[in-house]
């Protein structure tokens, strides 16, 4: 690698609600679940605010019986596994973002809490895999976002010499993953995150950078060059 290349960003991105939106999917999925275990169902409201951490630690979390884990994450990405591809869409203007990036040299990755094989099919959908130098869905670290893990073990496989780390998200988990793994977090307000969200207990420590567009990204990425 170049000297050149070093000193470019190196940048790590959540996958939905900051480069694509999948949300309807995820959200019936979950309500799928919650149908079979006689749940009341998430309004979009109930939706937004949970939707934050991987199928396995969600259900985890849900419930105590592994049984009962075993059976709802099951249901989930079975459920997902047949509709993701139909609805799976790129947030407008991420394509030109990320093409600028890799025209200016950045290295970028991927570290999402989206089941690995259901990332890699939506990023192959979408003609994206030759934007990214590594790719990190849910399942495949040792544990998920909020959990540093993910994001080191991005940094270990693209074994990329970078003076400036970024991770890139919509979410008060991907703040926390970010700061817990000590890169820079930069926080997307277009996704289904609540920016109040980072003025709650650990989350008060982070302090993002809050950007409203791609644009106010790219010049955060760039600022020093």
């Amino acid at each position: 690698m170049s000297d050149l290349a070093s000193t470019q960003p190196l940048v790590l991105f959540d996958w939905d609600g900051t480069l694509a939106e999948n949300y309807d999917v995820i959200k019936d999925g979950l309500n799928h679940v919650r149908a079979h275990f006689d749940l009341p169902l998430w309004s979009d409201e109930d939706a937004k605010k949970n939707i934050r951490l991987s199928a396995r630690d969600h259900y985890h979390e849900l419930f105590d019986d592994p049984d009962d884990i075993a059976r709802a994450i099951s249901l989930f990405l079975d459920y997902v596994d047949k509709k993701h591809l139909e609805t799976i869409k790129a947030i407008t203007g991420a394509d030109l973002f990320l093409q600028r990036l890799k025209d200016q040299g950045s290295t970028l990755g991927i570290v999402s809490n989206k089941t690995q094989k259901f990332l890699d099919r939506e990023v192959d959908l979408l003609g994206w895999r030759k934007y990214f130098d590594v790719s990190i869905g849910a399942g495949t670290a040792k544990n998920d976002k909020p959990h540093p893990d993910s994001i080191h073990l991005a940094l270990s496989r693209l074994k990329a010499p970078a003076e400036k780390l970024y991770y890139v998200g919509d979410t008060d988990t991907d703040m926390l993953a970010a700061y817990r793994a000590e890169i820079t977090p930069i926080f997307v307000t277009f996704g289904i995150g609540c920016f109040d969200d980072l003025n709650k207990g650990e989350f008060k420590m982070i302090k993002p950078h809050i950007c409203h567009d791609y644009d106010s990204v790219y010049n955060i990425l760039y600022a020093n060059n």
